[in-house]
């Protein structure tokens, strides 16, 4: 059976007028991302936001039933992690957060890595993963971390790259080895304390900046501050970028494995109550 992959959705609340939809909350995904996942013969589905507070919601949605129809989950990028999602002050009286995003992607950890489902965190997915463990988050690096290198530029946006170190005996030095890479960088904030269980798979190797994270309690639960979306071969990519292939192939090695396992599990369930079927008709 192909393999069927979640990604959050990035939420618009507040739609231009000229896009015909003025006043109406809009859900999008980044068309790189569907790409990304779709070239390796998988279905990429945008798991669609409800905001349980609506009057005119009539039942909860469904969680748990998507959950179990999906074989990993995505997190996109996009705008910040509210502070108060982690417990902290906000570093500026008003910054460009979205605490209803928050509420809506954690819902969707708690579901898949609850299911023991792989989950790959982009970006602002990274960050949140930190943040599902009990971690907190750099709120702006060009204040907050003393002697760092530029990690957002506004004008260049996905032409900005930096080197990457992997650490040693990590899951992307498997990957990718341990020569220095060159990733993209569109972030101003990153992991600061790190959550339950989580490690630092990469960083930025002039300031230290933690690039990459994974928790050692799963198969497979990683974060990575690049876009890999944006690394696709055969379009205008930013100079000698990382790969994104060895990542998504792992990723969906992961997903493939757990849904083998289950998909066997199931069976089995089936023989025997077909096995108990046939001798209780006897």
């Amino acid at each position: 059976m192909t393999l069927r992959i979640g990604i959050s959705a990035r939420l618009l609340h507040a739609p231009p007028p000229g896009m015909g939809l003025p006043l109406k909350r809009l859900q999008y995904l980044e068309s790189n991302m569907a790409h990304w996942i779709m070239n390796y013969g998988v279905v990429a589905l945008m798991i669609p936001f409800i905001d349980q507070r609506t009057p005119t919601l009539r039942k909860r949605p469904p969680t748990a039933d998507l959950v179990e129809n999906l074989d990993g989950l995505v997190l996109q990028g996009g705008v910040d992690i509210s502070a108060e999602t982690y417990g902290a002050k906000p570093w500026k009286t008003d910054p460009e957060a979205d605490p209803i995003r928050d509420e809506y992607e954690l819902d969707l950890l708690r579901g898949f890595i609850g299911a023991g489902k792989p989950v790959l965190g982009i970006c602002r997915g990274a960050q949140l993963l930190n943040v599902y463990f009990g971690g907190t988050l750099v709120q702006d690096i060009p204040s907050l971390w003393p002697g760092a290198i530029p990690h957002q530029d506004t004008v260049t946006y996905d032409r900005l790259t930096h080197e990457v170190h992997f650490v040693p005996g990590s899951l992307l030095s498997d990957i990718y080895g341990y020569e220095p890479q060159r990733v993209t960088s569109i972030h101003h904030q990153c992991v600061d304390e790190l959550g339950r269980g989580l490690v630092i798979e990469a960083r930025s190797p002039i300031d230290r900046v933690p690039e990459a994270i994974r928790h050692t309690g799963y198969p497979f639960v990683v974060g990575v501050q690049w876009h890999p979306e944006f690394h696709l071969a055969g379009q205008d990519e930013p100079l000698n970028a990382l790969d994104s292939g060895p990542l998504m192939m792992s990723f969906l090695k992961a997903a493939a494995r757990r849904a083998g396992r289950m998909r066997r599990l199931t069976d089995g369930v089936a023989r025997v109550r077909e096995r108990a079927n046939v001798f209780g008709g006897r």
